[in-house]
């Protein structure tokens, strides 16, 4: 059994853990607090001071899935869902889902490997069930542009460790894989911009033509303070909520948060630029 300082440790760790190398400290509200009724945890969160996560795996969260509109995602997402297998690759784990899902929704062939395959060097043939994995995400084009020994740690930067990805990187690093993605930054969160979210929110995920990658600080759910990415399946009008396919779900399992602490978490500063979200176009691969 594993002692709670080292628990305690590896909880630390998930700060930086999808945080990407050029993260700043978030100068945010005091650290959310949690209440624990039963089975069900609800987080105070740190933006609007009211109970905005409800985990997926209890009664309400169930039922609140099962009563939304809008979870045309969740079927395909769900279905090729795979959790981070490092404390530092939330953004490769979310691109993988991606990959997966769109290539698999389409009928598409992904391109071969020698990973995930059968290989016959001496032959140089080559057959397999391809999908994507966090190990052959980096392939020859995404190599070229990310260094997986940087974003995992293993290796600085100018004598400094840049961990994890940036929202820019995670949108280029899928468009070199062949799908079609945008990065859009939150730098302002009026009461407007998260109305019009709200409005994207039910045209992405009421339809499977395109998909979404949130970017956020952990501080909304958790006392973490860092950067996380993960994919939305679902948004339940009702509740004003949307359904996080938490891709760290070895310490934390698929949450519903509320859209107006989504956003504003979203609004918050990495590194120069501020969090945001990827969307990406169900229907192309190349």
């Amino acid at each position: 059994m594993k002692s709670k300082k080292l628990l305690g440790l590896l909880a630390l760790a998930v700060i930086v853990a999808c945080t990407s190398g050029n993260a700043t400290a978030i100068n945010a509200k005091a650290n959310p607090t949690v209440y624990d009724y039963g089975y069900e945890k609800y987080t105070v969160s740190p933006y609007s001071n009211t109970m905005a996560v409800l985990s997926y795996n209890t009664e309400s969260g169930i039922s609140r899935l099962n009563s939304s509109q809008y979870k045309a995602s969740f079927y395909n997402l769900s279905t090729h869902y795979s959790p981070q297998t490092n404390i530092l690759s939330c953004g490769v784990a979310s691109a993988v889902i991606m990959l997966n899902t769109v290539y698999a929704t389409l009928g598409k062939q992904p391109p071969l490997s020698k990973l995930g395959s059968f290989y016959n060097e001496q032959e140089n043939y080559i057959d397999g069930n391809f999908t994507w994995t966090e190990a052959n995400f980096f392939n020859d084009k995404v190599s070229a542009y990310l260094d997986p020994e940087v974003i995992y740690g293993r290796k600085q930067v100018d004598g400094k460790y840049v961990v994890g990805l940036t929202l820019d990187q995670l949108t280029h690093a899928l468009n070199l894989q062949g799908l079609q993605a945008n990065a859009v930054h939150v730098n302002n969160a009026s009461d407007a911009d998260i109305e019009a979210f709200r409005t994207l929110l039910k045209a992405t995920l009421g339809k499977t033509e395109s998909y979404m990658v949130v970017n956020y600080n952990l501080n909304v759910m958790s006392a973490l303070n860092g950067g996380h990415f993960s994919p939305i399946a679902a948004y339940d009008q009702a509740s004003d909520s949307v359904l996080i396919l938490d891709t760290w779900n070895a310490f934390a399992p698929w949450e519903w948060l509320k859209v107006y602490d989504l956003y504003k978490s979203m609004n918050t500063k990495d590194g120069d630029t501020y969090r945001g979200y990827v969307l990406v176009n169900a229907n192309k691969a190349s």
